[in-house]
């Protein structure tokens, strides 16, 4: 890489530093005004026509993104500890965790606890967990299950996941051809 490309990466990592907080508030805004004038509209289409079906699947297609670019934008988030409910946590991560899957994910959720929430090094451990998945062969892979602060991958998780959730003080164990972690209590 020349100095001039290192520059450049440089200015371009400083703005997209300087700029987070603005978009995510953006994105948010829009993402509100978009989903709440398609909820406002759905009650006042005919039933079965196929504009009430476009405009079911656009909705539908706002809280999806929605999901997605929020828990992106989270990602660059300040470091912070909160206690947090697992599930929350799992079912707010699970479109990324699905991208970093290369394929559909299930979360099931057994049972829940609070647990230590340290963003955004937790979400991006856990992301990092399933894109273990990703080596899987193409298709549905096993689904994650959630049991109180114990998730169980249905892989093996890469060794950065490993090492950074161990760090965060979460308890890794093989299960089967996966892995289980159990996440700090909160």
């Amino acid at each position: 890489m020349t100095v001039e490309e290192k520059s450049g990466t440089v200015a371009a990592a400083q703005a997209m530093a300087l700029l987070l907080r603005p978009v995510r508030h953006a994105v948010n805004n829009l993402s509100m005004v978009l989903t709440a004038n398609l909820d406002a509209a759905m009650p006042r289409l005919p039933a079965g026509e196929t504009t009430t079906r476009q405009v079911s699947r656009a909705r539908e297609a706002a809280v999806e993104y929605d999901q997605l670019a929020r828990g992106f934008l989270a990602l660059g988030r300040e470091e912070g500890v909160r206690p947090a409910p697992a599930g929350r946590l799992m079912q707010e991560l699970l479109p990324l965790l699905t991208l970093a899957a290369a394929g559909p994910l299930e979360l099931r959720l057994l049972g829940n606890a609070v647990v230590e929430r340290r963003s955004p090094a937790l979400e991006g451990a856990l992301i990092l967990a399933a894109s273990g998945a990703a080596t899987l062969p193409p298709g549905p892979r096993p689904p994650l299950r959630l049991d109180g602060a114990r998730l169980s991958f249905g892989w093996p998780v890469p060794p950065a996941a490993r090492a950074a959730l161990e760090e965060l003080g979460a308890t890794l164990e093989s299960e089967g051809e996966g892995t289980s972690v159990t996440l700090p209590a909160g």
